[in-house]
Formats: C-alpha cells, structure tokens, sequence
C-alpha cells in the first residue's frame, strides 16, 4: 500500500510540474502576442562551393590586408622617386645645356589605348607633373620680384628714376643712334606686333633678327632716290600697269572749290529751298505786316 501511495505521490508531483512549465509558456506566448510580433528569416540554400569557413574568411581578410599594405609601399615608393627624379632634372638644368636634355616635353601626347604600358605612361607624367611644379614654382618667384621692384621703384623720387631709366636704356641695342630718314616714296615696313619680347638688358629676346632696321630701303627703293627723277616718274610703280598719277596726299590741293558739285551755286540753292525746314532758314529779317482790304 505504501508503494502505491509513493507511486501516487510520484505522479502527483510530475503532473504538478507539467501544469508549471504549462503556465510558463502560456506567459511567453502572451507577451510576445502583446508585443510587437517576431520576425522569421526566409531559409536561403547556399551550395557548397558558396559556403565560406572561419578559416577561408580569415584568408580572405588577410590577402585585403596584405594588397593594401603593398599599395601603401608602393606610393611610398614613387614619391621617394618623384622627389629624387625632381632633384636629378634641378641639377640637369643647372648644370647647363652641356647636360642631355629630357624631350618628353615635347613629344606627342601619350596614346589613349588600354593595352598601353601604363607604368610608361606613368612615368612621363610625373615628369611633366615635377616639370609643371617647377615652372609654378618658378612664376611665384618672379611675380614676388616684380613687386619687389615696383614697391622699390615708387620710393624713388624723380630724378632717381630718371637716372635709372636712362641708365637702363643705354644698353639697348642702336640706344644713341638717329633714325635714318626715308627716301622719298619709300615703301613701309612694320616690324610687327609679334615676338617682341625683351630680356632683363631691354634688348629683343629673338636677338638681331628683332633688332635689325626694317625701314632701311629694299628692292627697286634702295637702287636710287625718286626725288631725283623728273615729275612724271616721281609716282609709284612707274612704268607698269599699276602706276597711278598721285603720290601722296600733302602734295594735292583739297582747299580746292573748283569740284563738279560746286560749281553752279544757284542750282544747289534752288534745290535747298525745296528742302522742307530750309526754306528762308537763313532769313533773319522780321516779315511786314499784311495789310487788310479796303472794303473791310
């Protein structure tokens, strides 16, 4: 009798048990359905050749970290040769022109193409680029002198400036020597507006092609003087085709009033009268007074 009791007892409390964890989930259940609802993943398949392990996604994290560390010593790299190929170029144009000079500055621009050597291509624009700094370099230097030399010009007074113009001028080539006069209907040649650059001295940096005379005579003007010559060759281009009778403009009468156009007066005044607003506009007399009719 007291087996069974136990046994009774056993299932008694076992049944007391399942109605706790009953209770329990109840509770769960309840909470989760007053608040907001659980959100379920949808069950994606990934094959096998697709799955990564721990290992192999270490592998792969190392391999990033090891191609970046490679890009990182490889800029390094190349600025530690821009900065020695800058110094080498510096040191070529100092030296002087005895020195080989680089011409890829002036070789036609690099191709475009994809299969191209890149590092070659590479490499010329870090010349160029070094170049480029140094002529920006260079602009910056002499933009501060000239300011230099015009904050040091307005301090000086008249005569000082004066004395330094003159003095300056006195360097220039032909300064001192009279300009030569013209022959008589010389042909005229100008120098131009092009090429005419000067150096620090104030003489033509094209050297004596720029410095040479262009009003010196030439051609058929250097063989003799048209002053010389009788009045009807004193013309241009005599003897040819193109010659004509006048020569110059100081050497025709313009006051002249015997022109077609004004040569009969009383016809251009006949026609001005006609002209509305001319009529008596230079008749200044007051007009008489209109008498009235006698049988009025």
């Amino acid at each position: 009798g007291g087996g069974i009791g136990g046994i009774g007892g056993g299932s008694g409390g076992g049944g007391g048990g399942g109605e706790e964890e009953s209770s329990e989930y109840e509770t769960e259940d309840e909470s989760e359905e007053e608040g907001a609802p659980r959100v379920l993943m949808k069950p994606v398949f990934i094959g096998a050749g697709m799955r990564d392990t721990i290992a192999e996604r270490d592998a792969r994290i190392a391999e990033e970290e090891e191609a970046k560390a490679k890009r990182e010593a490889r800029v390094a790299e190349r600025a530690d040769e821009s900065r020695q190929l800058l110094v080498q170029i510096v040191q070529q144009e100092e030296a002087g022109p005895s020195q080989p000079v680089d011409k890829s500055e002036f070789e036609a621009p690099p191709d475009d193409d994809d299969e191209a050597d890149e590092l070659e291509q590479f490499e010329r624009w870090k010349v160029r680029e070094l170049r480029r700094v140094k002529r920006e370099r260079e602009e910056a230097r002499k933009e501060e002198a000239d300011k230099a030399e015009i904050e040091r010009r307005r301090k000086l007074t008249d005569a000082e400036r004066a004395a330094e113009d003159e003095e300056f001028n006195q360097g220039r080539a032909g300064h001192g020597q009279e300009k030569e006069q013209w022959k008589f209907l010389q042909r005229y040649y100008h120098k131009g507006a092009y090429f005419q650059d000067e150096d620090e001295t104030g003489n033509a940096k094209m050297g004596p092609v720029m410095s040479q005379d262009f009003g010196a005579a030439t051609g058929r003007d250097a063989v003799g003087d048209k002053a010389a010559m009788p009045a009807p060759m004193q013309v241009k281009n005599f003897g040819h085709r193109g010659a004509v009778k006048w020569t110059h403009l100081s050497a025709e009468d313009t006051s002249s009033k015997d022109a077609l156009w004004a040569a009969d007066r009383g016809l251009a005044g006949k026609y001005k009268q006609r002209m509305a607003g001319v009529k008596a506009s230079n008749d200044f007399e007051r007009p008489a007074k209109r008498k009235k009719p006698a049988g009025l």
